[in-house]
Formats: C-alpha cells, structure tokens, sequence
C-alpha cells in the first residue's frame, strides 16, 4: 500500500497539477556551484539544456512513470496537447467552436459553419481547449490531496499535517513561478539582441519600459484573489493558473477543516460540497477539483475492506460481479461524457446565441442554472464540468482507454504538459502567426478584418514560391496551408516545452522544496 502510494506522489510533479512528492535536498551549495562555472561546464549545461529528449542517450532520456495513476499524466499531457491545437484553430477560424450549421458571426452573416470539425466527438481533438482546460481541474482534484487523504484513513495525523503543511507551503511557489520566469524571458526575447514583433500583446517601446510592464503585471498576477481578468498580459492563457491555485487552496484547507471526522461524514460533505458548487452558484471550476478529490478517495475507500458503507457501493457491486454489463454501461456513459464535451463554445455570444439553436443543446442550454448568467460566457463551463467528472471516471475503469494515456508518448506530453500549455500561446505569436502568413492563410483584407500591418511584408512568400507544393482550398478548418503550419508548429511548441520543464518548470518544483525545507529549520 505505501509503495502504491509513493507512486501516486510521482504523479502529481510531473506537470502542472500537484505537489506532494518528498523535498529534494540541492546538491550542492550555491559557492561549490560558482566554483564550478568553467566556459567548459557552462557549454556543456546549454547544450544539456537545449538537448531534444530524441537524442537523449537511452540510459538519461526520461523513462515513463508507471503506476495506478500513470494514466493522468498521459490524460493531462493529451489535454494540454489540445489546447494548442484548439488555439491554432481558433486563432485562424473565428467561431468555428460554435455548432455545426450555425452562422458564423454574430454583427454580420459570414457564412455557415460546416466544417466536420464542428460535429460532436469529432470536435474534441480540435476543439476541446475548454474541456481540456476542466480535465485539469479534475486531475488536480483527483491527484493532489491523494497522500493526504490516504494518511487521513491510516490515522497518521502527524503525518498528514505535515503533508498540509508542506503543500499550502511549496503550492503557490510551483504554480506561480513557472508563469513568472517564462513571461521574463518573453518580454526579454521581444527585444534582446533585437527587436521582435508580434500581433499580440502590445510591446513596449524599450527593454527597459518591458521589464518594468513585466514587473508590474507579475506583480498583480501573483495576487491571485483579484477579481476581473486573471491572466498576465504576457500570457492570456495563464488564466488557469490562478483558478488552479485557488482550488489547490481550496481543496488543502477543506481536508484539514475535515480530517478529523468520520469518513463518512467527510465524503457526504464532499458530495454536498460538489452540488453546492455545481447547482448553487457559478462555481463549476471547484466543483471540478472536489469531484475529483471524491474520486480519489472512494477509489482508495474500494481497496480497504473495512471501509465505511455508501449507497452506491451496492451498485458498484452488482456490476463487477457482471463484468460485461459493467463494461456496456461504462461505454454508454463514456459516451454521454464526450457528447457533453463537445459543446458548442463562443467567447462573445450569449447562451441563447451560441447554444440556442444547436440540435440537442437547445434542451440541455435550458437546464443551466440561472446563477451561470452573471458573466458572459460562463455558462459554457456547467455542462463540461460534468463531461470532465463523467470522462475521467469511464477512463479510469475502461482499460482499453487508460492503456492509451499509459503509451510513451501520452507520458512524454504528461512530463511537459505545464511548460507546454505556458509556450504555446507564445509560439503562436512569434512563430505560428509569421507561417500563416507566409502560406497565404492570413494576409490583406478581405482575408482579414485587421492584419497585422508589419506581417503583410510576408503575405504568399511561400505560397507564390516555385518550391511550393500545396495546393489552395481544403475542407472548412482542415485547410490544406493550415494544417502545413500545424504539422510546423506543434514539434516546435514540443522542443519549447522540453526546454521549458528544464528551464522553469523543473526548477520550481525544486525551489519550492528547497524553500519548505529552509522555512522549517528557521
């Protein structure tokens, strides 16, 4: 069992979601380091650091994490995988995420949205950047409080807060600082040794009038009760980080106000915690954390013979005891999972805009509860926190399915999934964006409302090239030019990534510890 749990804790480092694996003593004091900083040693640290793993020697290349919760890191990596390629998407086709057959535009009539990417199922490897965006609220929910909550069933209390303590501790520091140091290194980049352009956001006219913007935003970013807009401008897809931090804090201080009560009672208050949330108010971000804080612990309540009863556990054993009734059921459920996944999204249109006349959603828009209208559209987020809930269960009991996020590449996305979701919109900016217009995609209007002025000294260099062999047109989202620049960025977002989990994520993780470790002997 305490093996079990020892690999449970891996997990949670990995990426984006957790922090409970043991401090990491450094390995050396910070003067044996300066003593060490020959030209030599510092050469062969860049090239370590900017190695791709493909050419790392088999004996110091990453082996994939096994164990009983190695299937989250592949989920998390695949989700974070579909953000970016939901951002390349959308980013070039404007309202494509509402449903198929609706008008694209909501101030004048662009057409029809007929691509296939727009039909349900079919959506989500392009599509689903929201329903990936709650699958790892779930996973957090499902993995951070695991050690936690094991120690709270053996009676370890000690343990335990120690376990809490150390958490609400490293937390902050492991999401936080990540998000820091990349977005230095961006505002560094868009002018050290020269200036680089992007569409978005605005740069500063200097360096220095940069850093100091930097330093200000970082400042409010890190203040994660601040209402309104949560991201850094350097970053709009570091919005997630905040709501993680919140739940994160959320999810700690609930099992410490918990952890001295029956276990029963506990679970009861989380199920009642997950409608309040869910039904009460607009808080389906948190419920997504508690429902998978409620999986977590019922699944390790299923190992433990002595376990409390609950009125599902009759159920629960009724169908294992008909395996291939459980197995038809689990994929119908699966199946009503990834339909509500792929619901159809708009950032500026209403509920009724964007919902109001999808077959199927017409009925189910009309069962969000009404709490969901304070914020424009905040109503996408009810519906896919029970898709998230409904898809990390099937998977964890379809073995056929968990075996797919087991594979070496979904452990490789799971090991860079943080860093990758952090480069992503950056790559986008200085790399995507020059393709697209390279290739024609985007350019002058009428192709485009507003081009980017200084991109339109590249509008068709390659696409008038006598080299190049891609044809124009193209199935509605899959264009032909669209999906070159996909296949070109998406192994460049990846070796960002690689270098990214070594140059920031990495060394939070060990700061954080480091720090824990520093705060208690003071």
């Amino acid at each position: 069992m305490t093996r079990r749990l020892s690999n449970d804790n891996m997990t949670v480092e990995n990426g984006h979601l957790g922090l409970l694996e043991k401090p990491v003593e450094p390995r050396a004091s910070i003067r044996d380091i300066v003593r060490n900083m020959t030209p030599q040693f510092v050469f062969h640290a860049i090239l370590e650091l900017l190695r791709p793993e493909f050419f790392s020697r088999r004996k110091t290349a990453p082996a994939p994490r096994k164990g009983n919760t190695a299937w989250l890191d592949g989920l998390r990596g695949a989700a974070a995988f579909g953000v970016c390629i939901m951002h390349l998407t959308v980013y070039t086709h404007h309202d494509l995420e509402r449903c198929y057959g609706a008008q694209l535009g909501f101030m004048e009539d662009k057409g029809k949205n007929y691509s296939v990417l727009a039909l349900p199922v079919i959506r989500l490897p392009f599509l689903s950047g929201h329903f990936a965006v709650m699958l790892f609220f779930v996973i957090s929910g499902y993995v951070l409080p695991r050690r936690m909550v094991s120690l709270i069933h053996q009676g370890r209390r000690e343990e335990f807060l120690e376990a809490a303590n150390s958490a609400m501790f490293r937390r902050p520091m492991r999401l936080l600082l990540p998000v820091v140091w990349s977005t230095l290194i961006l505002a560094i980049i868009w002018h050290f040794p020269f200036e680089i352009k992007t569409a978005f956001p605005t740069h500063r006219p200097s360096l220095f009038a940069e850093l100091r913007s930097w330093a200000w935003e970082s400042s409010m970013f890190v203040y994660f009760f601040k209402n309104g807009l949560l991201w850094t401008y350097y970053n709009a897809h570091s919005w997630t980080i905040p709501v993680e931090l919140r739940g994160s804090m959320f999810i700690f201080v609930w099992l410490f106000a918990t952890h001295q009560a029956s276990i029963r009672t506990r679970v009861w208050a989380n199920v009642g915690m997950i409608f309040y949330l869910a039904l009460g108010t607009p808080g389906a971000w948190y419920a997504g954390f508690f429902s998978g804080l409620l999986l977590s612990e019922t699944e390790l309540l299923s190992h433990d013979p002595d376990a409390p009863w609950f009125p599902w556990k009759t159920a629960v054993d009724y169908f294992r005891a008909k395996p291939l009734t459980r197995q038809v059921l689990l994929h119908v459920f699966l199946g009503i999972g990834t339909y509500l996944a792929s619901q159809p999204s708009s950032d500026w249109g209403s509920r009724e805009q964007t919902l109001g006349n999808c077959p199927g959603w017409i009925t189910l828009s009309k069962m969000i509860p009404q709490v969901y209208e304070t914020e424009g559209s905040n109503h996408r987020w009810f519906w896919l926190f029970w898709a998230a809930w409904i898809v990390v269960y099937c998977i964890r009991e379809i073995a056929w399915i968990r075996s797919i996020f087991e594979t070496n590449f979904a452990q490789y996305l799971g090991r860079h999934s943080f860093a990758l979701y952090l480069v992503h919109g950056p790559i986008i900016g200085l790399f995507s964006d020059r393709l697209f217009y390279l290739t024609g995609f985007r350019g002058p209007k009428p192709l485009m409302d507003n081009p980017y002025e200084p991109f339109l000294a590249l509008y068709n260099k390659w696409h008038d090239a006598a080299w190049w062999p891609i044809p124009d047109g193209g199935p509605q989202g899959l264009e032909y030019n669209f999906v070159i620049v996909v296949l070109l960025s998406l192994p460049v977002m990846l070796y960002c990534a690689e270098v990214g989990t070594r140059v920031f994520d990495e060394p939070s993780v060990k700061l954080s510890s480091w720090a824990y470790k520093k705060w208690k002997r003071s």
